[in-house]
């Protein structure tokens, strides 16, 4: 079924209230998602959806199916994740300090119940005078067999997987990276930025070969604020390949801080570039401005040169998150301006917009996308306690 984001259908809203939902990912036929809590919870999506007549004012107009697994191990909020091209593992990172590996048919452990409605039943309450709910929701699976893997000492932001499915890559907030060997499990390089940054998005090429690892510490003053940092780097060895930053700005110099230098490279890195992905074909880099900024862009960089290509239409106040699609020919991205961008690699032309703009940063934000494998179906997580689905199969 061919990607056709102009036919866009909104097919389902997940209820996932109680604490902000960070990341999503497709599992196989299986939709994840994961919170701040640490909570990562797994939905069967009907071929189907139910019945179900929109709300005339409010932002529900899909119909909500439950989870029927959670994946219970994390123990604080998840940073992050992605799938193995294979559909057969999910990987996570956490502020835990932990990455880990969950089987896509594990079993399961046990039975628990669990309240995914918290925030709606406090409206209700409001409203009726009635006393608030405090029974659970469902009941769900849970699954706590996974594989641990540990190296970081902070909280771990970055997580990447290579197209080839042999390798990941995270990134901490003591700006330490960690390449690992998947079918092994072994951590095959490390490098380290500045101390004083933070490892905010790392992605590897197609062959996991090359890292581009980006580094940021964002303060709302100029003064003594570490350079950002923007490399490519052998996942072999963890050695400097290319300094993105030199490319950008010859006369760039990491170790000099201040209101000055600042300036030089304030309007291309904005507040951090936070999200970043390797396009399918190896060609291209894309990454986004994130963090408080009037109208954060999304960069598309040769991924050989590092020199700048283009930049695509941004996000008011921020990107979150961006991808490709397999063929390379399309970036999504999504931002704090609530809504979802699909462009045109090869132009740069904005060719569907999805959801709506609920006045900015502060109503709520879009913090991650993600595609299924067969590019059915486009999922958004959504700190107002929503996961949309969206059928762009044409």
């Amino acid at each position: 079924m061919p990607f056709n984001p102009a036919k866009a259908k909104l097919v389902y809203q997940l209820t996932f209230e109680g604490s902000w939902p960070t990341s999503v990912a497709f599992v196989g036929k299986h939709l994840c998602a994961a919170n701040q809590l640490g909570h990562i919870f797994l939905w069967d999506l009907p071929d189907k959806p139910p019945e179900f007549k929109a709300e005339p004012k409010g932002d529900r107009k899909a119909p909500n199916v439950w989870p029927k697994r959670q994946l219970a191990g994390h123990t604080n909020e998840i940073s992050r994740l992605a799938t193995t091209p294979d559909g057969k593992q999910l990987v996570s990172t956490s502020y835990d300090r932990t990455v880990r590996i969950w089987p896509a048919d594990g079993a399961a452990a046990g039975k628990g119940d669990v309240i995914l409605d918290a925030d709606t039943r406090k409206r209700d309450a409001r409203r009726t005078g009635k006393k608030e709910s405090n029974g659970p929701t469902i009941s769900v699976e849970t699954q706590t067999a996974c594989e641990i893997l540990d190296g970081h000492k902070e909280w771990i932001y970055a997580l990447g997987i290579s197209a080839n499915g042999k390798r990941i890559i995270t990134g901490d907030a003591s700006s330490q990276v960690i390449v690992w060997e998947l079918p092994s499990k072994k951590q095959i390089a490390k490098c380290s930025g500045h101390p004083w940054n933070w490892i905010v998005a790392a992605s590897l090429s197609p062959d996991g070969e090359t890292a581009l690892v980006s580094e940021n510490r964002y303060k709302r003053d100029d003064f003594d604020v570490p350079g950002p940092g923007l490399k490519l780097v052998d996942a072999n060895t963890g050695k400097e390949k290319l300094d993105i930053m030199k490319v950008q700005f010859p006369k760039f110099d990491a170790t000099v801080r201040g209101y000055g230098p600042s300036q030089m490279w304030r309007k291309f890195v904005a507040n951090g570039l936070i999200t970043s992905a390797w396009s399918p074909d190896g060609k291209l880099l894309a990454l986004g401005q994130g963090g408080e900024t009037d109208m954060g862009k999304v960069h598309l960089l040769d991924a050989t040169t590092g020199k700048l290509v283009r930049d695509l239409s941004g996000h008011k106040e921020g990107v979150t998150d961006v991808l490709f699609t397999s063929d390379s020919k399309h970036l999504i991205s999504a931002g704090r301006d609530t809504v979802v961008k699909i462009c045109q690699v090869s132009d740069g032309k904005e060719v569907a917009t999805l959801g709506s703009s609920r006045g900015g940063q502060f109503k709520d934000w879009l913090s991650a996308v993600a595609l299924s494998s067969d590019e059915r179906f486009l999922a958004a997580s959504d700190i107002a306690g929503l996961v949309h689905v969206w059928d762009v199969g044409g």
